[in-house]
C-alpha cells in the first residue's frame, strides 16, 4: 500500500468516525430534550415492520413488501439475548464502514467520503438495510471489477436477501461479464451461470410469498396498496409529486413538503449520473444506476428515491469529479475553495436535519 493510499484509506476512517459522531450526538440531543430512549429515537417508520416481521412473522399481509434479509438478522440477535434494535444499529456502522471501504477501492478516496457525507446518511446507521445492502452490493461490484465471480454470488445473494435492488444488482452485474475484456464467449457464460445463485434467493422469496399468500404477485401488490406504488410514467409520477411539495399541502408538518422537493431532485440526479455513465461508456454502471432510478420515477409518485441515492455509487464518483475541478486563475481556485467550504457546512447542516427527523418520528423519506 502506497502513502498516498494510506492517507486516503485515513481520510475515508475519519469521515466514517465524524459522520457517525454527528449522527450519535443528534441521538443524543433527542434523547435530552425529548426524554426518549436510544431504542426509541432508533424505532422509526420502517424499522417498525422490520421488528414486528422479526418477532411475528409475516403476519402482516402488507409487510411481505419488506425482504426476509434485515428481520432475519434482528431476530438472530434477538435469539442471542441481545436488543435487536440497538444490536442492529451497531451492525449498521459497520456495514456502513464495510460499504465505504469497497467504495475506496472502486472509485478512490473522494466516492467513499461523499458517500459518507450524503445529506441522508442517517440512513446508513439505523436499523435499515441500506447500510447492509450497500456493504454486499459494493463489494460484490469490486470483486466482479476483479473477475471473482464465486465471491460476487455469495455477496450478491446477501443483496438479494435484502431489497428488490438485488434484482437490478443482477442486471448490471449480468452487463459487467459481457463488457469484460475480450475473454472467450465459453468463459463470459460461465462467469454468468454465478448470477443464478442470487436470482436463486429472489426466486427463493417470491416461492415463499406465493405458498405463505397464494399469489406471485404479493410482493407488488403489497407496495401498491401499502405505499401507493403502481406502475406509471415517469412524468405522471412527476405531476403526482409536484403538488405534495407545496407547503399548502402540509399546514402542519414543514418538513415534509421539502422531503418531497428532494424527492424530485433525487430523481433528477439519478437521471443525470445515468446518462454520465451513458457518455462515458460504462455499461454496467448505467444499467445500475438506469434501472433504479426509472423504475423509483415510475412508481405511482416519487418516494423514497432520496434513501435509494446511497446505492447510486457512480453518483458520488461524479460529484467527486465535479468537485475536485480546478480553475486556471488563482483567484477563482481561491472563490471556488471557499464555495466548497460552505457546501461542506451546508452538507453537515443537512445531515443533522435530516437524522433529527428521523429521530423524532417526523418524515425523513
Amino acid at each position: 500500500m502506497t502513502r498516498t493510499h494510506r492517507r486516503g484509506a485515513r481520510l475515508v476512517i475519519i469521515t466514517w468516525l465524524a459522520t457517525r459522531a454527528m449522527l450519535l450526538g443528534v441521538a443524543a440531543y433527542i434523547m435530552t430534550s425529548t426524554g426518549a430512549s436510544l431504542d426509541q429515537v432508533l424505532t422509526r417508520w420502517d424499522v417498525e415492520h422490520y421488528l414486528t416481521i422479526a418477532i411475528n412473522g409475516y403476519r402482516d399481509p402488507l409487510d411481505v413488501a419488506f425482504f426476509p434479509g434485515l428481520p432475519l438478522l434482528m431476530a438472530g440477535f434477538g435469539a442471542l439475548g441481545l436488543p435487536m434494535v440497538i444490536s442492529t444499529a451497531i451492525a449498521a456502522q459497520a456495514a456502513s464502514g464495510l460499504a465505504a471501504w469497497a467504495l475506496h477501492r472502486i472509485g478512490g478516496v473522494w466516492m467513499a467520503c461523499l458517500w459518507l457525507l450524503a445529506p441522508m446518511t442517517v440512513f446508513t446507521a439505523v436499523p435499515y438495510t441500506e447500510p447492509f445492502f450497500c456493504a454486499a452490493a459494493f463489494w460484490a461490484w469490486e470483486r466482479g471489477l476483479k473477475a471473482r465471480w464465486g465471491q460476487v454470488a455469495a455477496l450478491a445473494s446477501i443483496a438479494c436477501a435484502l431489497r428488490i435492488s438485488g434484482l437490478f444488482l443482477i442486471a448490471a452485474l449480468g452487463i459487467m461479464v459481457v463488457t469484460q475484456g475480450s475473454r472467450p464467449f465459453v468463459k463470459k457464460l460461465r462467469d454468468c451461470a454465478w448470477l443464478l445463485v442470487p436470482a436463486a434467493v429472489l426466486g427463493a422469496y417470491a416461492l415463499f410469498l406465493h405458498q405463505h399468500t397464494g399469489s406471485w404477485s404479493a410482493w407488488y401488490s403489497a407496495q401498491g396498496q401499502g405505499w401507493q406504488r403502481n406502475l406509471s410514467w415517469p412524468w405522471d409520477a412527476l405531476k403526482a409529486t409536484w403538488p405534495l411539495t407545496a407547503e399548502s399541502h402540509w399546514p402542519d408538518r414543514p418538513e415534509v413538503p421539502v422531503m418531497f422537493r428532494f424527492e424530485i431532485v433525487s430523481v433528477a440526479l439519478g437521471y443525470v449520473a445515468a446518462l454520465w455513465c451513458l457518455t462515458k461508456r460504462r455499461w454496467a454502471e448505467f444499467t445500475w444506476v438506469a434501472v433504479n432510478v426509472i423504475v423509483l420515477s415510475s412508481s405511482g409518485w416519487f418516494m423514497s428515491v432520496n434513501r435509494a441515492v446511497l446505492l447510486w455509487f457512480p453518483l458520488f464518483g461524479l460529484l467527486a469529479l465535479a468537485l475536485s475541478w480546478r480553475p486556471k486563475s488563482s483567484g477563482a481556485r481561491s472563490v471556488w475553495n471557499v464555495l466548497r467550504l460552505l457546501l461542506l457546512v451546508a452538507d453537515l447542516a443537512l445531515i443533522c436535519w435530516w437524522a433529527y427527523l428521523f429521530g423524532t418520528g417526523a418524515w425523513a423519506s
